[in-house]
C-alpha cells in the first residue's frame, strides 16, 4: 500500500506534467502582424503555412510581373498549393516549396481561370499534383482556354513551351481538406473577379487566401467581373474570422483589406450611377471619378483606371452579359505589357 506522502508526491508530479503539457505550444503562433516581404521572398506565416510574395507594380514599369502570390500548406503527408501561376513562375515556386519541405505536392487550387493563376497547371501535374477548381473555373478553362492560351503563347515563351492542363477535380460551393494537423476550406462565394473565383480559408490559423477576389493595390481587372455581386462576395469574406489576408496580388495584410477592396467597388458604382443619372457621357463620368483615399492606398488615381469605370458603366447600361464573361480571352492582360499598362491606367 502506498503511503500518503508518496501518494501526494505522485499527484503533484502528475499535475506538473499536465500543466507543462498544456503550456507547451504546438508550434509557432499565427503571425499577428503581417510580415513585410521583398519580391519572391518566402515567409512562414503560421505553423506549416508559407506565403510567397510575387512581384507586381501599378506605378513602376521596371518591375517585372511575377504572376500571382502563393500560399502553401504543409499537411502531415503532403502539400496543398494555392494558385498555379504561369509555367515559368510555377517552376520558381515549386523550387521554393522544396526548400521548405520534402513532402509531395498533392493538390493545387486554381482560384480562377486567368493565366497568371492557372497556366502553370501542367508544371504542377508533372510534379504529381492534382488540379482543383470550382465548376465555373473548370468550364471557363475548357471554353475559352485554348484561344486564350494561343494568345498568351505569342508573348510568353514559357506558355508556348508548355501545354494547357485542365482541372482534375472541381466542386460547386465548398471543398475541404483536413488530416488532423491542417485544415483548408475552399469556397466558391459567387461571381466576383470572375464567375469561377474560389477563396481558401484556414480556420485554425485565421488566414484567408483570396486570389484576385481581393487584391492589395491597383491590380483589379474587372473585365470578367460582376461588380454588384463582387461586393456581396466580399461581404461574405468579411464574416470569416480572419487575422491575415493573402491577396492574389500585392502585399500580405490584415482583414481591413477586405473593407478597402469593397469600398472601391461601392464608391465606383455610386459615382458611375450618379453620372448616368445626370445624363453624362462615359468620358465625363470617368474624369469625375474622385477617390483620394484610393490613391493613398494604391498609389494610383482611381479615375486613371478607365477600363474599370467603363466596365461598371456598361453594366448599368445593360451592355454586359455576365453569364458569358470569361468565355473569350481578356484583351492582352496579362500577357503583353502594353495591355497591362492600359489596364493599370499607366
Amino acid at each position: 500500500m502506498r503511503t500518503l506522502p508518496k501518494l501526494l508526491a505522485g499527484i503533484f508530479a502528475a499535475g506538473v506534467f499536465i500543466l507543462i503539457a498544456l503550456a507547451k505550444p504546438e508550434g509557432k503562433p499565427v503571425v499577428e502582424k503581417p510580415p513585410e516581404l521583398k519580391f519572391d521572398e518566402v515567409k512562414e506565416i503560421a505553423p506549416g503555412v508559407f506565403f510567397r510574395y510575387s512581384s507586381i507594380s501599378a506605378t513602376d514599369k521596371t518591375i517585372p510581373f511575377g504572376g500571382s502570390n502563393h500560399t502553401w500548406i504543409i499537411f502531415k503527408d503532403y502539400v496543398v498549393v494555392i494558385d498555379a501561376n504561369f509555367p515559368k513562375e510555377a517552376g520558381d515556386v515549386l523550387a521554393a516549396i522544396k526548400k521548405t519541405t520534402d513532402k509531395p505536392i498533392k493538390y493545387v487550387l486554381d482560384t480562377h481561370h486567368h493565366g497568371d493563376h492557372a497556366y502553370g497547371n501542367a508544371v504542377w501535374a508533372k510534379a504529381g499534383a492534382k488540379i482543383i477548381s470550382s465548376k465555373n473555373c473548370e468550364r471557363l478553362l475548357k471554353v475559352g482556354g485554348p484561344m486564350a492560351w494561343a494568345n498568351a503563347s505569342k508573348d510568353r515563351k514559357d506558355v508556348k513551351d508548355s501545354e494547357l492542363k485542365l482541372v482534375d477535380e472541381s466542386f460547386d460551393e465548398k471543398f475541404e481538406l483536413d488530416d488532423g494537423t491542417q485544415r483548408v476550406e475552399f469556397y466558391q462565394l459567387g461571381h466576383s473577379h470572375t464567375s469561377g473565383d474560389v477563396v481558401a480559408y484556414l480556420p485554425k490559423h485565421k488566414i484567408l487566401c483570396t486570389g484576385d477576389a481581393c487584391v492589395n493595390g491597383a491590380f483589379n481587372y474587372m473585365g470578367h467581373s460582376n461588380s454588384a455581386a463582387w461586393i456581396k462576395c466580399l461581404e461574405k469574406m468579411e464574416k470569416f474570422d480572419v487575422k491575415l489576408v493573402c491577396p492574389g496580388h500585392g502585399p500580405i495584410t490584415g482583414k481591413e483589406l477586405l473593407a478597402k477592396q469593397k469600398r472601391y467597388f461601392v464608391e465606383l458604382r455610386e459615382q458611375v450611377k450618379k453620372g448616368i443619372d445626370a445624363k453624362k457621357e462615359l468620358a465625363a463620368i470617368t474624369e469625375s471619378i474622385d477617390m483620394p483615399w484610393y490613391k493613398e492606398w494604391t498609389g494610383k488615381d482611381a479615375k486613371e483606371i478607365k477600363e474599370n469605370t467603363e466596365h461598371v458603366y456598361k453594366e448599368f447600361m445593360g451592355k454586359i452579359d455576365h453569364d458569358r464573361l470569361g468565355q473569350v480571352p481578356m484583351e492582352g492582360w496579362p500577357y503583353d505589357r502594353a495591355a497591362s499598362d492600359r489596364l493599370a491606367g499607366r
